[in-house]
């Protein structure tokens, strides 16, 4: 690409995208994404449609939150493992997707979630028949009543969350044996490229070392069938426990001290913060302290169970601009939370955090799911940010761009450097 300055031509530096884990990732949700058949809910040939999209943005990896049927919007209460939830498609849909991702060079990961079932699974409607179930084992059981126990029959099961989604005994030899058969379901037959794993820290409530051994277990598990399968887990904690994770051998956890109100990178950007510069680079070396040097770190600055970025950094574009930058020179594979890059906001509950894309006009968005209180868009749609070379959008595709063209942002080692400027 040639662009022009002071009447002179120059050529943009080449893109040296290396083919490793270390990507730019990008979440979406298919149900607010883009909708291809008229019925307001995104679908999985809507995300198709939208892919060169995402590969302009300069995105080259692609986590899909949940897919699988599911009785709720957000689909964290899986059904059935070996499918797709129809209002997204068919697994013809999701193959045809996969295929199109890979051709652009992205990478696509899918949410497993493995700490419960839906309520509603053909395991956990046998086995809350009784205890002569083939499938009762498969969930966790008392005689009397405890706090994250909810009541079935004679019986009380294990649900940390809500009493939708029971917990899985994850040490039942037969459960291991089945998700063995799951992750070779997506991994082999279907062609996924990892998973992101939901929850970890409650596979084992209150027991780090448990859920390490089962994160561990799992990493083996899925690389003695995908050998280069890439695998990031959701442990909402502080960094030091977030180290201690990493442990447990699989690629990364993503690193929430990064997002959030009173996140490392909103606290740099805030008006305490009279060093900003220093600030940014102690806390990158602070990260390549802490976290084990095979592991990949994974930051973000928002996702679907967090305020949108825009609402914890305010309304200046140029500080969003800023915390996207911040976010693209951190070492590791990056994830940008689908509607961040046009500045979409969302926080008081987890609906809200979940709209849809304004891709043109309001008529073309999907419908907002279902609990949604407030559904704002003060920014520019995507076709008008795309035409504004100094919209936020065209900031995170430089931004994007800039990793890309430069592989050291991600694999290297920081350094404070005084710039004698004092």
């Amino acid at each position: 690409m040639l662009l022009s300055a002071c009447g002179e031509q120059r050529r943009e530096p080449e893109l040296n995208i290396i083919d490793d884990k270390y990507r730019n990732w990008y979440e979406v949700f298919v149900y607010s994404y883009y909708d291809s058949d008229g019925d307001r809910i995104g679908d999985l040939t809507g995300l198709a449609e939208k892919l060169d999209y995402i590969s302009d943005l300069g995105m080259n990896g692609i986590w899909l939150m949940p897919v699988m049927p599911s009785p709720s919007y957000h689909k964290y209460d899986v059904t059935d493992y070996y499918d797709i939830d129809p209002q997204y498609g068919t697994l013809e849909n999701f193959s045809a997707m996969l295929e199109k991702a890979h051709s652009l060079g992205i990478d696509v990961i899918i949410d497993l979630v493995l700490n419960h079932t839906s309520n509603e699974h053909p395991w956990f409607i046998s086995a809350k028949s009784g205890e002569d179930s083939e499938y009762r084992d498969w969930y966790n059981w008392s005689d009397s009543p405890q706090d994250g126990y909810a009541k079935a029959g004679d019986g009380y099961y294990e649900c940390r969350f809500v009493n939708t989604m029971p917990d899985l005994n994850l040490d039942n030899p037969e459960v291991r044996a089945e998700i063995k058969n799951i992750l070779r379901f997506w991994l082999e037959d279907m062609g996924v490229d990892g998973f992101r794993l939901d929850a970890v820290t409650s596979y084992y409530t209150g027991n780090v070392e448990k859920n390490k051994e089962f994160i561990t277990w799992l990493g083996d598990a899925a690389r003695a069938i995908s050998p280069d399968c890439y695998i990031v887990g959701e442990a909402w904690t502080d960094l030091y426990e977030i180290a201690d994770y990493c442990e447990a051998g699989i690629d990364s956890f993503f690193l929430f001290p990064t997002a959030q109100k009173g996140g490392y990178i909103e606290e740099i950007l805030g008006p305490d913060v009279k060093e900003p510069g220093k600030s940014y680079g102690n806390v990158t070396k602070l990260l390549e302290q802490r976290l084990p040097e095979n592991t990949i770190p994974a930051p973000f600055l928002s996702n679907h169970d967090t305020a949108r970025a825009a609402s914890v950094i305010g309304p200046d574009v140029e500080k969003q601009k800023m915390a996207a930058g911040l976010l693209a020179m951190m070492r590791g594979g990056t994830y940008v939370y689908y509607g961040d890059e046009i500045g979409m906001l969302g926080s008081a509950t987890d609906p809200d955090k979940r709209l849809g894309v304004l891709w043109t006009t309001l008529s073309e968005v999907t419908r907002c799911p279902p609990g949604t209180t407030v559904a704002n868009y003060v920014q520019p749609s995507v076709a008008e940010q795309l035409e504004d070379p100094d919209s936020l959008l065209n900031y995170y595709a430089a931004a994007m761009r800039l990793r890309n063209e430069n592989p050291e942002i991600a694999r290297g080692e920081s350094e404070v450097i005084d710039s004698g400027l004092g």
